[in-house]
């Protein structure tokens, strides 16, 4: 059955018990009961749009980003104004945040690519599997597989060999200690990647930095300069006077906590809004009324990638990549003459005492089988609780209007809190 059709069953079934359509309704939107000509005509208008803009993208998107693309095309609602862009951007954000949540409801448009990085993402332990007996039978061709080990056996043996060779070390040519630090985590996803490839450390922020975080940026900072190293920090952040005043505050804790410290040369920029970059990616403001406020997530959704360039851009000057070159190209020389030496000295000879040896000769018939017990049997699953002692809230054994009383139950003990 459709959501149609499921909707018009229930309000008939709640219309007999003497139920009007507001008291047959356990959410104030409930998901059963949606469905108004208005909520499909915005749903398929949110549906369109998000399916518009996945077409041309690769990487996946949050709502938030989803809002300021929107924004950036210049878009018409669907009662004809532009969206975003009245003045209070922040109802058509409500708008969105509606329409995309009736859409699911409705089943309308796929939604794939859709992630939620405010939550962190579940870690889910369960197999997914029910079942018993042999997982693996045992049966298997001794001679065959020892021949087999024996084909592969000398290559492993000189890989492993290879892995001895002589080697100068490449990593101790970088003079600077780089780290990028971001009052969203939910940037991550472009930032740490630049970090990992020019080998710069990224700190991940939700808003202000906490003193403990700054504490360990100082003992970092006091821990490379020690190696001979310079401490360069960039600060990512919104625009606006939060982000702003963020940077400001880790700089102070940081020169209050590596005061004294010797031949300390540490230096730190917000690198990320501005008023430049504002201007030249058109970057809207963010839904919030009284106060200008430009998010990173719109950078993100109308520009993805952007910023991690801007990230790279910062931190390539600082990486030495000439010298760990040459090193590199002197350790492949030498590797690839030292795996010369092996095939020629060790590859034949073991290869020629590997060969024609018959396990038979050296122990009989050996058949892993025979360790099975003929007489044991694996006990079929059966694990089952008895839970009935417990008030479940919703149970899915229970008709559609005794799990509807049961609602009315819990929600005559507390108020359902909706965001």
């Amino acid at each position: 059955m459709s959501h149609e059709q499921i909707k018009q069953v229930l309000l008939e079934q709640g219309k007999q018990q003497g139920l009007n359509t507001t008291e047959m309704k356990v959410l104030s939107r409930d998901p059963f009961f949606v469905g108004s000509d208005k909520e499909y005509v915005e749903a398929r208008w949110a549906a369109g749009l998000w399916d518009r803009m996945m077409s041309s993208r690769r990487k996946a998107l949050h709502l938030r980003g989803f809002h300021y693309w929107i924004m950036s095309q210049g878009i018409n609602k669907p009662d004809g104004g532009k969206y975003a862009h009245g003045a209070d951007p922040a109802k058509d954000w409500s708008f969105l945040l509606r329409a995309s949540q009736m859409a699911r409801y409705l089943g309308i448009g796929k939604w794939e690519n859709l992630v939620d990085l405010k939550h962190p993402d579940p870690k889910d332990y369960d197999n997914y599997f029910v079942g018993s007996g042999l997982e693996r039978s045992g049966e298997v061709d001794i001679q065959t597989e020892l021949n087999t080990k024996f084909e592969g056996i000398v290559g492993e043996f000189l890989q492993e060999l290879l892995h001895s060779a002589p080697r100068y070390s490449g990593d101790g040519y970088q003079m600077y200690h780089n780290e990028v630090w971001c009052e969203k985590g939910s940037m991550g996803f472009v930032i740490e990647p630049a970090c990992r490839k020019y080998e710069a450390c990224y700190q991940a922020l939700v808003g202000q930095s906490s003193v403990e975080k700054v504490n360990m940026a100082a003992e970092r900072a006091v821990r490379a300069v020690k190696a001979g190293k310079k401490v360069r920090i960039f600060y990512i952040s919104d625009w606006d006077r939060y982000g702003a005043s963020m940077v400001s505050a880790v700089a102070r804790k940081l020169e209050f906590m590596t005061l004294g410290e010797q031949d300390m040369d540490m230096k730190l920029c917000k690198l990320a809004l501005n008023d430049d970059q504002i201007n030249k990616f058109k970057l809207p403001k963010a839904p919030k009324h009284g106060e200008a406020v430009v998010e990173l997530d719109a950078l993100e959704a109308i520009h993805p990638g952007e910023l991690g360039k801007i990230v790279e851009q910062a931190l390539r000057p600082y990486f030495d990549e000439e010298k760990p070159k040459i090193v590199n190209e002197e350790n492949r020389r030498i590797r690839d003459k030292v795996k010369e030496i092996l095939e020629e000295k060790l590859q034949a000879p073991l290869e020629e005492a590997f060969q024609n040896i018959d396990i038979s000769n050296i122990a009989g018939e050996v058949k892993l089988t025979d360790a099975i017990d003929p007489e044991f049997e694996s006990p079929k699953p059966g694990h089952d609780v008895d839970d009935s002692g417990i008030n479940w809230m919703f149970d899915s054994g229970r008709d559609y209007w005794t799990q509807f009383e049961q609602y009315k139950l819990y929600k005559g003990e507390r108020e359902e809190e909706e965001a």
